[in-house]
């Protein structure tokens, strides 16, 4: 994948690799549980799923490079392979995920299996991606959104994530245009159900931890932006204080679950995980999608 890269390079991007992994950061979700989401897809929909080792490689190098892009964009804290050498290293290794993903992603013309739908499928890596930095960008740019801008976030990051690792896996298994738009709804409403669950986490941790090192999309995560929303101007002062403090003080954090709980955001949220639950399922179930691999999909989505 990475083979024209000096030793030194592909060490670097092999460190990005296993540090940017979400296995590896508390408090998001395991990127490892989904590995198999492609697979899956494309033999609910009548396929091999060995057809889709080169687009799941593809797909989680993605990840790997957006993954770093966005902490070094974020200001988050760095991870000790790049806290010394600098962001300049961390940007240059995510340049070389990127490139070594398209690498992997043209594997799929050189597959007597793939090669039908390869161009088809790498235009819908593309699109998905520049969605995914328009969302990024959006974040950088509304540090407080308002509730309809984070919906709209959240499909344009983790929606648009999910989903092109369900169509593309669907898609090299039919053509039918129906088929596939009920694998991409299924992808988009798992996507947004785990941004639900990561944004759980976030707020979790403060109250149980209480020590420095909050991560920044607390402020950003659904709880806090619904209660801000949804209560009166004087508590959400309150709240965007006590979510500022949280971070390092852990009476701050306790202050801010406690509001939370008072706004009524603890409720909105399970109302909207088992929405997108029922939402993710229903595509699946109008999709047609065969055993045994809806049934682990659907395990997949009751699991969270």
């Amino acid at each position: 994948m990475s083979a024209n890269a000096w030793p030194e390079f592909q060490q670097v991007m092999r460190l990005a690799l296993t540090a940017g992994h979400p296995e590896q950061a508390a408090g998001e979700e395991r990127l490892s549980r989904w590995t198999s989401l492609p697979g899956l897809c494309c033999q609910a929909a009548g396929g091999d799923p060995a057809w889709t080792d080169d687009l799941t490689l593809a797909w989680l190098v993605f990840y790997a490079a957006a993954h770093l892009m966005d902490s070094v964009q974020d200001g988050d804290e760095p991870d000790a392979w790049w806290a010394e050498a600098g962001i300049g290293v961390a940007l240059s290794a995510a340049s070389g995920l990127y490139f070594s993903a398209s690498q992997a992603l043209n594997a799929l013309h050189d597959n007597p299996a793939t090669r039908a739908r390869a161009i088809e499928i790498s235009q819908r890596f593309n699109q998905a991606f520049l969605v995914m930095c328009s969302g990024q960008y959006a974040d950088l740019t509304r540090p407080t959104p308002s509730l309809d801008e984070y919906w709209t976030h959240a499909s344009a990051k983790s929606g648009a994530f999910f989903s092109l690792a369900c169509w593309a896996g669907a898609c090299l298994a039919t053509g039918d245009a129906d088929i596939l738009a009920q694998y991409d709804r299924f992808g988009h409403h798992l996507g947004l159900l785990i941004q639900i669950k990561d944004d759980l986490d976030d707020v979790r941790s403060p109250l149980e931890t209480g020590v420095p090192g909050q991560k920044k999309s607390f402020a950003r995560s659904l709880p806090v932006i619904y209660a801000l929303q949804f209560t009166s101007p004087t508590h959400a002062r309150m709240l965007s204080e006590y979510v500022r403090a949280a971070a390092n003080d852990s009476h701050a954090a306790q202050e801010a679950i406690r509001m939370l709980d008072e706004s009524g955001a603890a409720a909105y949220v399970q109302i909207e995980m088992a929405r997108q639950k029922a939402l993710a399922l229903a595509a699946l179930d109008e999709a047609g999608a065969r055993s045994p691999a809806v049934e682990a999909l659907s395990n997949l989505v009751n699991s969270l």
